[in-house]
Order: structure tokens, then C-alpha cells, then sequence
């Protein structure tokens, strides 16, 4: 009999419901807040492209290793550590000549062509447009952006996330207050998402002048989730 009834409170104690994850008597209040902070760019990236195309592989990408030389021996010579020059993409693609050309062609290159992207972190903020220059003059054949960022964010990452957490608290204590509850706790927090977003301006220039750069402000953004623990 013992063990029927020791059996019976088992299956009673498994069935039974889990406990509620909210305390009695209390009342969640999901909100989200924002935070964020302005700051003055310390560092910039310049993304650029040297493009080459040849009858044959081997001369395509000869043609490309000098200009890509020139290039950075033209960065050393503006300030930028050979270390701060790195390889984003290299490709080599092979476009046959056809044996009846088509009647416009329309600036169709056939052969090779060695296409090497490279990002160039400039220190000296001020020579953003300097370091651009260099690499058009030295054979860039394109620069495909510009932009102003943060050495290190993680200052103003912790400062935004501060801010964020403040308005999601503001945010529930206004609902509290409005169905008459207090704030009493926090039950959650989650990192909805956070970044940095540069906004480069270029200035235009009269021509043959150096190209300049206003910097405007960096914004290092941050959105939380907050769940509160209310009550009357």
C-alpha cells in the first residue's frame, strides 16, 4: 500500500503545472528604449580598386602588381603605414574575344582583366582626402567610398547603452504610472542592437585642388529590450 500511494503522489507532483515565471501579484510591463551618442570621427577608411586587362594572364596581372606598387609607395609617401593598406578582394576573369565582333560594341575589353580591391585605414583624419588623391594619381582606377569612424567605440557603445536602459525604464514608469503601478524590478534585459554610423560629407573643390572632407559626427546607436516587474 506504500508504495501505491508513494507512486500515486509521484504522478500528482509531475503532473502538476509549472510555477508562473511572474511573481503573484505582479504585472510585466515590456518596453524598449534608445540610446546614443555623437562624437567627432578619429579615423577614416578609404575603399579603392586598381583594375588591368591584357591579352594574357600573366601580363594582366604584372600590369596590376606595378600599379598596385605605385600605389602603396604613393600611400608611404602620404603618412600611411604599409600595415594600414590591406586586401579586401582579388579577382581574375577571362572575357574571350568573339570571332565576329558585334557592330557596337560598346567599350567591350576582352582577355584578362585583374580586378584588386583594397581598404586603406588613414589615422591622420585630416588626410582622408589627401590619401584619396594619392591612390586616383598613383592608378587607382576607382574609389568606391569614403567613410569616418571611431578608433575604439567601445567607450560610447557603454555610454549609449546606459542611455538606452534610461529610456526604457522612463518609458515603463510612464505605463505604470498610467494603470497605476510602481516599478519594482527589473525580470530581463536584451541587446536588441547596436552600430556605429559615419556620415562623410565631401566638400567640393575648385579643380586641381586637393579633395576635402567635411566630417560631420559619428552616431554610436543603441536599442534594448526591458521586461519591469510592477505592482500596485
Amino acid at each position: 500500500m506504500k508504495r501505491l500511494v508513494l507512486g500515486l503522489l509521484l504522478s500528482l507532483a509531475l503532473a502538476a503545472p509549472a510555477a508562473a515565471d511572474t511573481p503573484s501579484g505582479m504585472t510585466e510591463i515590456s518596453v524598449t528604449g534608445n540610446g546614443s551618442v555623437a562624437l567627432a570621427p578619429d579615423v577614416a577608411n578609404v575603399n579603392a580598386n586598381v583594375e588591368t586587362n591584357a591579352p594574357n594572364a600573366g601580363e594582366a596581372v604584372a600590369m596590376n602588381n606595378a600599379a598596385y606598387d605605385r600605389i602603396v609607395a604613393a600611400l608611404e609617401k602620404a603618412g600611411v603605414a604599409r600595415t594600414d593598406v590591406t586586401l579586401s578582394s582579388y579577382n581574375v576573369n577571362y572575357n574571350p574575344k568573339p570571332h565576329v565582333l558585334p557592330p557596337n560594341p560598346g567599350g567591350e575589353r576582352y582577355g584578362y582583366t585583374v580586378s584588386r580591391e583594397f581598404n586603406v585605414k588613414v589615422r591622420d583624419i585630416g588626410k582622408a582626402g589627401r590619401v584619396a588623391d594619392a591612390c586616383t594619381s598613383s592608378g587607382a582606377t576607382s574609389i568606391n567610398g569614403v567613410t569616418f569612424g571611431l578608433a575604439d567605440s567601445s567607450g560610447p557603445r557603454a555610454e549609449a547603452t546606459r542611455k538606452a536602459v534610461d529610456d526604457a525604464r522612463t518609458n515603463a514608469e510612464a505605463l505604470a504610472a498610467a494603470a497605476h503601478l510602481r516599478i519594482v524590478s527589473i525580470k530581463s534585459v536584451e541587446l536588441q542592437g547596436s552600430g556605429v554610423n559615419p556620415q562623410p560629407l565631401m566638400r567640393m573643390a575648385a579643380a586641381n585642388a586637393p579633395t576635402q572632407f567635411d566630417q560631420s559626427n559619428v552616431n554610436v546607436s543603441v536599442s534594448v529590450s526591458v521586461t519591469f516587474l510592477a505592482q500596485p
